[in-house]
């Protein structure tokens, strides 16, 4: 399971980073969640501080390392579940097929590569 975890500093993150620019990503090195790893992060501009990628076994283990990651990284943090854009047409196919065998054939499909342009 992929997530995104989306980073504000709190008061104590934000001194922290003052005194060592490099405070999160070395308290993201230091994490270590089984079922759980940090792919990717990201400084942002706007709303938040800190956008990361995440591969989780589970809902559990990410809200495990979102309670460790706060609490190391002086951050808030707020987590989405991400799929792949070809994942939810598919799914999105599969719901416009699964009604009324009759409509299948009056339902015009639209391929992937076609949906795009």
């Amino acid at each position: 399971m992929l997530f995104f975890l989306l980073a504000n500093l709190t008061d104590d993150g934000l001194q922290a980073c003052v005194e060592n620019p490099d405070a999160f990503a070395e308290a993201c090195d230091s994490i270590n969640v089984p079922g759980a790893r940090l792919l990717s992060r990201y400084a942002t501009l706007g709303q938040y501080d800190f956008v990361v990628l995440v591969e989780a076994d589970s809902a559990q283990t990410m809200s495990r390392l979102s309670v460790v990651l706060g609490a190391n990284a002086h951050v808030h943090v707020e987590s989405m579940q991400a799929i792949t854009a070809h994942l939810m047409s598919e799914r999105e196919e599969q719901l416009i097929h699964s009604g009324n065998p009759e409509n299948r054939s009056e339902s015009p499909t639209i391929e992937p590569a076609e949906a795009a342009s």
